[in-house]
């Protein structure tokens, strides 16, 4: 069983501090965007605040794969933990001495975000460090899993904190989180692991940017994640809360939502259970379950009122999003195993970051691009065209030669 991993004290450590770190990442968000409310932000400024925190997290998630590849990754983990920590506790003395400001905040939260930039890389590239190599499938379900627990986790509780004690008190919680984590990886074990032959951070990161280009199947893959996020920003962060908006109502789209959260974690645990039993290029495919719900969506919007059911599309339409989320993890887990078998251990860092460049830069260039494309053609042929490049992408990846062999039995980084 893949919990026994758990009593592995250098695998326990990393389980339980990412854990952790991801319940305050799902945290931090929620208790920075209701402060910024609470000083009187609109929609402008809390647009503004909230992009502080993700730009640079996904602009130095590169730097971060690359550095972690050159320092110790147990350090970069510790650091970002307490700079993490220490950005939120002084967003939270500040709100409680009535001295933040939305500029204060949005450095702040600039801070917070670039910090989790290193975070994410170094830990993920720690995993074949605390395990034996017949276990990193088992590990790699756990890493998901604790992921979306402790998203969920942090989404659940930073909520519940901020409406009943404040965002003051919301951001000091936050800080404790990412400090708890910072202890927990201090039990890290201490690896040796550098960047292979770079003089500079910068050489590190172009030799790994070099490495995913030359590695088709790599490249093939962060392509389809880079999809899509895309389609999944657009379609359901974008046109889903317009179309639900108007079909059934903002309360059931938001259990909607918890739906297709619930949906990430049965997901990894289903798609753990199939490991072995599903080759990547299988597994690809599952990314294409995403078509579901937007092609629901789409219907929605072209069915006729008189008949319409809203309880009716609601359900169809939850369905829809956590058979999505259960594709999602279908599709990787089996990436992450692939990454962790395969990648050298020099690179695993920088191949990390720029998967998670590919997958995160694609959701907000959905939703900047697919808006202006519904009031071109119709918000129902938008959802369609979307469908259809999801699907049309996975099926594409799916059938790529060095898709087919990376994890054959003979198969090597090609």
């Amino acid at each position: 069983m893949p919990w026994s991993l758990l009593t592995v004290p250098a695998f326990r450590a990393l389980w339980l501090g990412r854990l952790v770190s991801w319940t305050g990442s799902g945290f931090a968000p929620i208790a920075i965007v209701f402060a910024a409310i609470d000083l009187g932000a609109g929609p402008v400024d809390l647009g503004l605040v909230v992009a502080a925190r993700s730009v640079p997290n996904i602009a130095l998630l590169l730097f971060g794969g690359a550095l972690a590849d050159r320092l110790s990754k147990r350090l970069v983990a510790v650091v970002s933990s307490f700079v993490s920590a220490g950005s939120l506790l002084i967003a939270a003395l500040l709100m409680l001495t009535e001295t933040e400001t939305l500029t204060t905040l949005a450095v702040i939260g600039a801070v917070n975000g670039a910090s989790a930039a290193f975070f994410g890389p170094a830990t993920g590239a720690l995993v074949r460090d605390t395990v034996r190599d017949a276990r990193i499938g088992d590990a790699t379900v756990l890493m998901r899993v604790g992921t979306n627990v402790g998203l969920v986790v942090g989404l659940a509780v930073g909520g519940a904190v901020v409406a009943t004690l404040g965002s003051g008190l919301a951001l000091a919680l936050g800080g404790a989180v990412f400090a708890v984590a910072g202890v927990v990886f201090v039990g890290l074990p201490a690896d040796s692991a550098r960047a292979s032959g770079g003089t500079t951070v910068l050489a590190d990161l172009g030799s790994g940017l070099g490495f995913v280009w030359r590695t088709r199947w790599l490249g093939a893959a962060a392509a389809l994640a880079f999809v899509f996020q895309f389609a999944f920003g657009g379609g359901i962060h974008v046109l889903g809360p317009l179309v639900a908006d108007d079909a059934f109502g903002r309360l059931l789209w938001g259990f909607a939502g918890a739906v297709q959260t619930l949906g990430l974690i049965v997901g990894a645990f289903w798609a753990g259970s199939l490991r072995g039993r599903v080759r990547l290029w299988a597994a690809c495919l599952g990314a294409a379950a995403l078509a579901i719900p937007l092609v629901l969506l789409a219907l929605t919007v072209t069915t006729d009122p008189v008949a319409f059911d809203p309880l009716h599309w609601f359900f169809w339409i939850s369905v829809g999003l956590f058979v999505a989320s259960i594709g999602l993890e279908v599709f990787t887990v089996p990436l992450d195993i692939a990454v962790q078998r395969q990648v050298p251990g020099l690179y695993r860092g920088r191949v990390i970051s720029a998967v998670t460049v590919a997958s995160l830069a694609g959701m907000p260039v959905g939703e900047i691009a697919v808006g202006p494309l519904a009031e071109l053609v119709g918000t129902s042929t938008a959802l369609i065209a979307l469908a259809v490049l999801v699907v049309t992408v996975a099926t594409a990846v799916a059938v790529h030669p060095r898709v087919h062999r990376v994890d054959a039995p003979e198969a090597r980084v090609a």
